[in-house]
């Protein structure tokens, strides 16, 4: 997972660039790169049973740095809902019949694409 502030900064900058082509489903696009890792949160809450913020950030930390040194359990697994085939395929179906989740669906894979690039850099394979 690439740290928040760069999904942030890959929020606003595809809504800057976005904006003059497609006008306000620019905004939508621009949050989907952002919120996409509202998963995320369900995963803490479910592994940690704590709905205390403050530890969500060293969570992951401690997570990014076992996964990255092959050290996490072999048996550890996390599915992010919003990072799945079967919400993108939800989502292309929903969105014959409410347009804008076309925009949704293209910020949730222009985040994965940055997802993948990253894991791909950090030889995090799976």
């Amino acid at each position: 997972m690439s740290s928040p502030i760069v999904h942030i900064a890959q929020g606003i900058g595809s809504t800057a660039v976005l904006y003059p082509f497609i006008g306000e489903n620019a905004v939508v696009f621009g949050l989907s790169v952002i919120l996409i890792d509202i998963d995320h949160i369900i995963q803490y809450v479910d592994d940690t049973k704590n709905l205390n913020p403050k530890g969500f950030f060293a969570y992951f930390n401690v997570l990014g740095n076992y996964v990255k040194n092959r050290n996490i359990e072999k048996d550890y697994l996390c599915i992010n809902l919003f990072h799945t085939i079967e919400c993108y395929l939800l989502l292309l179906l929903l969105a014959g019949l409410f347009p804008v989740l076309y925009y949704v669906l293209f910020g949730f894979l222009f985040h994965h694409l940055f997802d993948q690039i990253y894991m791909i850099k950090n030889k995090i394979l799976y």
